[in-house]
């Protein structure tokens, strides 16, 4: 795989991922190790918002941060953030895990504060240069800024 790739995920998970909480992204395939972009998916429904952070606060623990539903809407449709996939394990002692799936280990989220829209796909999707494009304006504007 050359270039810059990305997943799609509901936008709670790309938060979390973003924040460094999620530590497993859970699929049903391997990916090779590397630097992915966190696409938060179009749209997400209040049932699955609440049954995600129910699941959070039983599985995980209450005490994690999880995202409004309002902060998720803010997200649709966008990078949040890059990560790092350092490795692909089909089992895990990590809380985020779920067993029967692959879990992706997840290291070192870099955040991306201006929301790059980009349409989104399934599994591991190449990025189109526009979006890089963009992503890389977002960078320069930060660190005019002195946010980096």
């Amino acid at each position: 795989m050359k270039g810059l790739y990305a997943f799609t995920v509901k936008a709670h998970w790309g938060l979390l991922i973003r924040a460094g909480l999620k530590t497993v992204e859970n699929r049903n395939f391997r990916v090779p190790p590397g630097f992915y972009l966190v696409h938060c998916a179009s749209r997400v429904h209040l049932n699955e918002w609440a049954v995600a952070k129910d699941w959070v606060s039983d599985r995980v623990g209450a005490h994690v941060p999880f995202p409004s539903l309002s902060e998720c809407q803010a997200w649709l449709g966008c990078v949040c953030c890059g990560v790092h996939v350092v490795s692909a394990l089909t089992e895990s002692a990590d809380p985020w895990f779920m067993p029967g799936r692959v879990a992706w280990e997840l290291e070192r989220p870099v955040v991306c504060r201006c929301g790059i829209r980009a349409r989104g796909g399934l599994g591991v999707w190449p990025v189109d240069s526009d979006v890089v494009r963009l992503i890389k304006r977002c960078e320069t504007a930060m660190k005019t800024k002195g946010e980096v």
